[in-house]
């Protein structure tokens, strides 16, 4: 069957260039797609999300397709729906923080957290980050509301918590015990709070698969096919949470 015998025979390949009707029929087990924007990424993955399913390879609660913002998410769920109509009710179709607050909501309370948390958004955070700096006379020390929450999210999407950071830390520099002292009090308001702001959904999601392999071996049996739309390479969270969704299951049957 030539290749554009298969175009044919699958009206999910019409209109894609060679490239795409090969990523969208692709079944090996892990596929990279480079290209820039407006060459087709999310149309590909929808074709291929659909292409799953219509051949029964995959049932819809197994497929998890995420990407980073809201909009581009809604996008991607419209397409879906578009092709699949409401087989796309039972798919994980969101940004990753989204599906992350999903995660937290079912899994918080294995370490201290309930379903019911609050997520804050960078005015409460910040808010917070100032009180608490006025409290433990941060100001002294350099501390800014600014310089302290850029520097906060920068560890969190590090994966750096306050216990990995004060192990780094010069002891002799009163400006660095001063941040970390904000950082701790920071970290235990929100914890006191019941609360995680919005740096914590993709970090503390990560350290609960880490903690407790027995969770993040239900996620990673129940979604057989992860695609990823507009990953951030330089996002050490966003690789380290597909890494633990995509690892061998603790039985050693393949995630």
């Amino acid at each position: 069957m030539t290749q554009l015998d298969i175009f044919d025979a699958d009206p999910l390949l019409e209109g894609l260039n060679p490239q795409q009707a090969e990523a969208v029929s692709y079944r090996g087990q892990a596929l990279l797609i480079v290209a820039g924007a407006g060459s087709g990424k999310t149309r590909v993955l929808t074709h291929r999300i659909a292409s799953l399913i219509r051949s029964r390879e995959a049932w819809p609660s197994q497929v998890l397709a995420i990407t980073f913002t809201n909009k581009a998410a809604a996008e991607m769920r419209e397409r879906a729906e578009q092709i699949l109509g409401a087989a796309t009710e039972g798919m994980w179709i969101s940004t990753f923080h989204s599906s992350c607050v999903r995660i937290l909501r079912r899994e918080a309370e294995n370490f201290g957290f309930t379903s019911s948390f609050t997520i804050y958004d960078s005015h409460d955070s910040r808010t917070l980050i100032k009180r608490i700096i006025k409290d433990l006379d941060g100001e002294s020390y350099g501390c800014t509301v600014s310089g302290v929450a850029n520097k906060i999210s920068r560890l969190k999407n590090e994966l750096a918590d306050v216990d990995s950071y004060a192990r780094n830390i010069n002891p002799n520099d009163p400006n660095e015990v001063k941040f970390l002292e904000v950082f701790r009090e920071y970290t235990r308001s929100l914890q006191s709070a019941n609360a995680f702001d919005f740096d914590d959904l993709l970090a503390q999601t990560v350290f609960l698969f880490r903690a407790f392999p027995h969770v993040a071996d239900v996620y990673r049996k129940k979604f057989r096919h992860i695609l990823v739309d507009e990953y951030q390479d330089t996002n050490h969270a966003q690789y380290a949470l597909i890494h633990e969704l995509t690892r061998e299951c603790a039985d050693g049957t393949p995630g």
